[in-house]
């Protein structure tokens, strides 16, 4: 009947007594008309005991609710107590509206036109698995861009072009590991400031900072990032498209090179806003 989450007896029974108090009757009242002693309706209400299913029945019927808002109070109240289950109670502290958005997609999208119900009329637990998924995935996102651009900005001395480029090359990377390992989790600060410093180490420091060049947007940012190269890029485009030959820069007076390096801080922003698996998605195999 359950799954991972199980009802909590004093929240339970704390719920029953809201009943009571909405219907203002006494506990011996509302223990009459479900047919039980007092004792027993107060073992339910004091949390003692877990209410039986036959028991929540009647009451459901009695106050117009569901079973299901017996065991785990709304959908949402359903969706966090399920997320703090499973490790995610800080990220729910710095983030208190997830379980309302979960909440929504199941409710509110197309998306979710199969079967996502348990018994109780609740989304079963992996189909919350699954929504957590994306939204967890854009929170890393984020967490982690802002924790590499805190250290960066405050650990090292750099020129505000430089720092940009250094924040966008590692906090892609990172993110990188992230989304194919998993070995990155929400609250792990410490961990990523220590690879923020190692890939700075690695790909910054006393380096010309380099875009991953597995795909086309890192090698178009290395290209725009350097005169010669564009000038060379803009050349065989040219001969390319129009059989005309090398760009004359003596007279075109870099208004051309100009236009094409405009382009960068785009090529950037996608950079950073995407995986490799993304840019491999993007071409023909």
């Amino acid at each position: 009947m359950f799954e991972l989450l199980r009802p909590d007896k004093a929240s339970v029974g704390k719920r029953i007594r809201m009943v009571k108090d909405e219907l203002g009757v006494s506990l011996t009242e509302l223990g009459n008309r479900l047919g039980l002693i007092k004792p027993t309706i107060n073992s339910y209400v004091q949390g003692y005991t877990l209410a039986p299913l036959e028991v929540l029945e009647q009451l459901a019927k009695i106050a117009d609710k569901s079973v299901g808002w017996f065991y785990f109070g709304e959908v949402e109240e359903y969706i966090q107590s399920y997320l703090e289950l499973k490790g995610h109670k800080q990220l729910l502290v710095d983030n208190p509206d997830i379980p309302v958005k979960i909440r929504n997609q199941f409710m509110n999208s197309d998306n979710y036109s199969w079967n996502w119900k348990n018994d109780f009329g609740y989304p079963h637990e992996l189909s919350i698995d699954d929504a957590f998924a994306d939204v967890y995935h854009d929170l890393m996102k984020e967490y982690i861009s802002n924790i590499t651009i805190e250290y960066i900005s405050t650990h090292f001395d750099l020129d505000s072009k430089r720092q940009d480029e250094a924040i966008t090359l590692i906090s892609a990377e990172l993110y990188g590991w992230f989304a194919d390992l998993g070995d990155l989790q929400y609250g792990d600060k410490e961990e990523i400031e220590k690879q923020v410093h190692y890939l700075y180490d690695r790909n910054v420091k006393d380096k010309d900072i380099s875009f991953n060049e597995e795909y086309l947007i890192g090698k178009l940012i290395n290209i725009l990032g350097n005169d010669e190269q564009t000038v060379n890029l803009i050349s065989k485009l040219s001969a390319e498209i129009t059989g005309k030959g090398k760009l004359n820069t003596q007279f075109s007076d870099r208004e051309l090179v100009d236009i094409f390096q405009n382009m960068r801080p785009a090529l950037i922003k996608l950079y950073t806003e995407n995986t490799s698996d993304v840019f491999y998605e993007w071409f023909e195999k």
